[in-house]
């Protein structure tokens, strides 16, 4: 039975927690009781491996797999598609692993909290869907040993990204002890060494009530949910006096200095990566929590702040290393500051720099304006509801989540308010931040000063060995072994293509779609041609957001291509004859930050567009005239005429947009393959895609010349002499009466307004991107249509039909991707196949090609309304309240009317199955055109299919 233990109203997060206890499994349930419509659930445990094959990582998979309730194939991707959920996943972090999901709909929450009791605590952990999900290995059509997995495969992508790299590196000697020095997803080679019974034997030592914490946030009654957890779940359990915790690490008493090498993209030979990382306090500590994100804050937050300064204006390498700052997600807080771009040789160097910073502000002392506005900074994200792309009830549940794991009081951590006045009270302490630093930093000796250095055949030299591996075990492979691996294929294959029998499971159907979806309304204020202020009166937690939309005249193609360096450099920058720190300061003391970017609006003909330059920010309310006086002047008066911080700045953007070439690959390819037949697409390749990935690197190279340098800022002013010096758009969401505010537009004041915009021309041949990964990111796009035309609802469906009908199964679960799907971009007009993470590329085609002919004639009633739900849980899933109003702004000034996004969503509900057939016939013609990012080990496969090679 479970207890009420502790219930507290937190008035900021609006809402009361409350703990309950269950007398026999001693196992917590922490309810979160609101208002909201979105209802939220999650079961988290405490996993700790103790190597790093990936064993958390993989039964976090293979859980998913099917139960002792539910045998079907695959649970989780059937219930993605036979829900309303608002969010379905599964998390394994380096010490927990967690298994959320979120919907507005009552009997969806109830459906989908039964199947995931069971998937969690009931697992069939088949030794086949470990095969799959795992590790496995295969003889193929030349009679060699080939390697398969879903996270071998996920992993073997996931360490290409240098972040990736050098956070396990460094994680090793950090924490010598315990269980962080691990991959928790796995090294790929570790991957290889688990068993099916250690993954068994995991699983019935961490996944027990006991080890659980049950966590919910809504609208609803805990007494109803605990009483399912007993029936489903604790009967079926005796309590375990089995303690699953992680320890303290083991100080070190001496700095530490390790090297280790990485494969650098390509043109990086001599890029090293340099990171000095300290282990602080305990993270679920709220007090000493709230200390080290001041700290950092103050070290860190802009480039105003010293260190942070100090490693950007740094002539020992190119941008601050993407480790740079705080990780609070351990048992305790880990503080690092690093270089990237650092020649060989200066490891040491880059310590100097670090510590000679630090201890010149404990000599000098810390600005009270600088730690006024590091508070001001920590209160904002303490207000802030992002609501991007997660549910406000599960962050609120992660969280918390460090101190439920650690045994420690999750109430501390939602409110901290408690906590915040100690910290105020303790900066009323002379020295105190000085002596922070002293005691975390200079004094502490568990320091370690990691680098990775530069070797451009590592991953050829991976490869080398897995195929040396892979021939010795084939030349000694005894004929029982290649029966048993070839029965072991065929069993998972005829598994794989077994058709479950779906009703086994719960679902809602269209029947329980609701009839509409609610927008917010924007008071606007004497709308004319003139100026349009949109304000949006919502619950937004004491901050104010507001955006402002200046017109551009018409850019030059050049121009274009230049135009998100230009939004970058903008609010990093000198304002006038002040410079960038004096401005940075300004901002971190009044606003949550400034965002800027190029928005492309409709125009008069169909090949033009009108663009605009957007300024977005949020403010504490009492800030909100500072904050908008701020933004306009960011608009109008940036000084671009500083070329040290210009060059900087677009260091550190290449920098940043070498990463995505791992993180975001697939949206990259897609990308690329739509920019040959769009020219929105092509636009957007231009601004945000490799192409402009790649320019930011050559652009890096050549602004190393002082001439060179000189004709870019040109170019720069060139643009800023385009835009307007007043702006004809106004958005404000906010919890006050407008006339509270007073943030409303004046009268427009520019001989400048909104020009033709020509788009860029299409992309002409199909690229194959070569970058530093072992993995491959493919994408085919055909043309389409806008979102007014009556078939573009139709095209979301039929994405959503062949990700779940045919995708998935061919390249995720039979191929070993990570990933693949379609969707359809309305505002590009292009439909697009995608994989992610993938081992394969010229089959991964065919089986793209292979979906259009299965989308012909073998679609279901059943595929049909999975694909219908899926698309209206997308449209109607709930943004926060800022977050709701800020789209609806962006839509009606994009010309979509909100009565034109309800007939969107009725004629997704009113889709058929001769609906699909129409629209794939139609439009899938054979007129389309590829996309690839890939490692190199793809090259000769991308030649042979015809991509024209670029090297990125």
């Amino acid at each position: 039975m479970f207890k009420l233990e502790e219930k507290k109203f937190i008035p900021l997060l609006n809402l009361e927690a409350q703990i309950f206890t269950e007398n026999e499994f001693n196992c917590k349930h922490i309810h979160l009781a609101s208002e909201s419509s979105e209802n939220v659930f999650m079961v988290a445990f405490r996993t700790v491996p103790q190597d790093s094959k990936g064993i958390a990582h993989i039964l976090e998979h293979t859980a998913l797999c099917g139960s002792k309730k539910y045998p079907v194939r695959d649970p989780f991707f059937m219930m993605i598609r036979r829900s309303l959920n608002t969010f379905m996943n599964a998390f394994t972090s380096s010490d927990w692993t967690a298994y959320p999901f979120a919907t507005m709909n009552k009997k969806d929450f109830s459906n989908l909290l039964d199947v995931y009791l069971d998937s969690a605590f009931f697992p069939n952990l088949d030794s086949l869907d470990f095969a799959q999900e795992g590790h496995r290995l295969e003889i193929n059509d030349e009679s060699n040993l080939e390697i398969k997995g879903v996270v071998y495969n996920e992993m073997k992508g996931a360490m290409s990204s240098i972040p990736s790299q050098l956070w396990h590196g460094l994680s090793k000697y950090l924490y010598p002890d315990s269980t962080y020095q691990f991959n928790s997803g796995g090294n790929p080679e570790n991957i290889l060494e688990l068993s099916h019974e250690e993954l068994v034997n995991f699983h019935k030592k961490h996944y027990h009530p006991s080890n659980a914490t049950f966590f919910t946030f809504g609208d609803m009654n805990p007494g109803d949910i605990q009483k399912v957890v007993s029936k489903n779940v604790l009967k079926n359990f005796q309590p375990s006096l089995e303690k699953i915790e992680v320890k303290n690490e083991t100080r070190i008493t001496t700095p530490i200095h390790r090297s280790e090498a990485y494969n650098p993209l390509p043109g990086d030979d001599n890029n090293h990566h340099v990171v000095l990382s300290w282990l602080l306090n305990e993270s679920h500590n709220p007090v000493e929590l709230l200390e080290t994100y001041l700290l950092s804050n103050i070290l860190l937050d802009n480039s105003a702040s010293p260190l942070r300064k100090a490693l950007e204006s740094s002539d020992l390498g190119i941008a601050p290393s993407p480790l740079t700052g705080i990780e609070t997600s351990h048992k305790e807080i880990v503080f690092a500051a690093g270089l990237e771009g650092v020649d060989a040789g200066n490891q040491v160097k880059v310590e100097k720099l670090i510590l000679d910073t630090l201890n010149n502000l404990i000599k000098e002392g810390v600005d009270k304006d600088v730690i006024d506005s590091s508070v001001h900074q920590l209160e904002i994200k303490q207000r802030e509801v992002s609501g991007s792309g997660m549910p406000y009830g599960l962050e609120l549940m992660l969280g918390c989540l460090p101190a439920c794991i650690h045994r420690d009081n999750p109430l501390e951590i939602l409110d901290l308010d408690k906590s915040f006045t100690q910290l105020k009270e303790n900066l009323k302490t002379d020295n105190y931040l000085e002596k922070l630093i002293e005691k975390h930093l200079i004094n502490n000796p568990h320091r370690v000063n990691y680098e990775l250095k530069p070797d451009p055949g590592l991953n050829e030299k991976k490869e080398e060995e897995i195929k040396n591996y892979l021939e010795e075990k084939t030349k000694n492979l005894s004929q029982q072994e290649k029966d048993e691996l070839n029965q072991l294929a065929k069993d998972l294959k005829n598994r794989q293509e077994f058709k479950d029998n779906p009703d086994i499971l719960p679902q809602v159907t269209v029947a329980d779609i609701p009839l509409t979806r609610k927008f917010p309304s924007a008071i606007r204020n004497a709308p004319s041609e003139t100026n349009k202020d949109f304000y949006y009166k919502t619950g937004t937690n004491g901050l104010v957001y507001h955006s402002l939309i200046y017109p551009c005249q018409d850019l030059t193609m050049e121009e274009l291509s230049a135009s998100r360096s230009y939004s970058e450099l903008l609010t990093d920058l000198g304002l006038g004859s002040k410079s960038f720190e004096e401005i940075q300061k300004r901002q971190a003391s009044v606003t949550g930050g400034l965002g800027a970017s190029f928005i492309l609006l409709p125009g008069d003909e169909s090949e033009t567009k009108k663009i605009g330059l957007k300024i977005t920010s949020s403010s504490l309310e009492k800030n909100a005239d500072a904050m908008q006086n701020l933004m306009i002047e960011t608009a109008c008066n940036a000084n671009f005429l500083n070329p040290k911080r210009v060059k900087e700045i677009i260091e550190f953007s290449s920098a940043d947009a070498e990463k995505s070439l791992t993180q975001s690959g697939h949206t990259l390819a897609m990308s690329s393959a739509a920019s040959q037949i769009s020219n929105r697409a092509a636009t957007n390749e231009l601004i945000s895609g490799l192409t402009y990935v790649n320019r930011l690197k050559s652009l890096k190279e050549s602004i190393s010349n002082d001439k060179n340098l000189n004709k870019y800022i040109d170019s720069l002013v060139g643009i800023q002499n385009k835009i307007a010096t007043s702006p004809m758009y106004s958005f404000t969401a906010s919890s006050l009466d407008q006339k509270e505010l007073n943030l409303g537009l004046p009268a427009f004041m520019s001989d400048i307004t909104f020009g033709d915009q020509a788009l860029a021309p299409k992309q002409e041949r199909e690229l194959g991107w070569i970058t530093g990964s072992q993995v491959c990111f493919c994408a085919e796009a055909f043309p389409t249509v806008n979102s007014t035309h009556s078939d573009a609802p139709i095209l979301s469906v039929l994405a959503t039909v062949l990700r779940n009908g045919y995708l998935h199964s061919a390249i995720r679960e039979k191929g070993g991707a990570y990933g693949a799907g379609a969707s359809h971009d309305s505002k590009a007009q292009v439909f697009l196949f995608y994989s992610y993470r993938d081992p394969k590329c010229k089959e991964t085609f065919a089986e793209f090609s292979n979906s259009r002919n299965w989308a012909l004639q073998n679609i279901s009633n059943a595929q049909l309304e999975e694909g219908i739900l899926g698309v209206i849980s997308s449209i109607d899933k709930p943004l926060s309240p800022a977050g709701e109003a800020g789209n609806d702004f962006l839509n009606l000034i994009q010309e979509k009317s909100q009565d034109e996004r309800l007939e969107f969503r009725a004629r997704v509900k009113e889709c058929s199955l001769s609906d699909l057939r129409n629209v794939a016939s139609k439009y899938f013609d054979g007129n389309s055109k590829r996309g690839v990012l890939a490692g190199k080990g793809f090259q000769n496969t991308l030649e042979e299919e015809g991509f024209k090679i670029k090297v990125i």
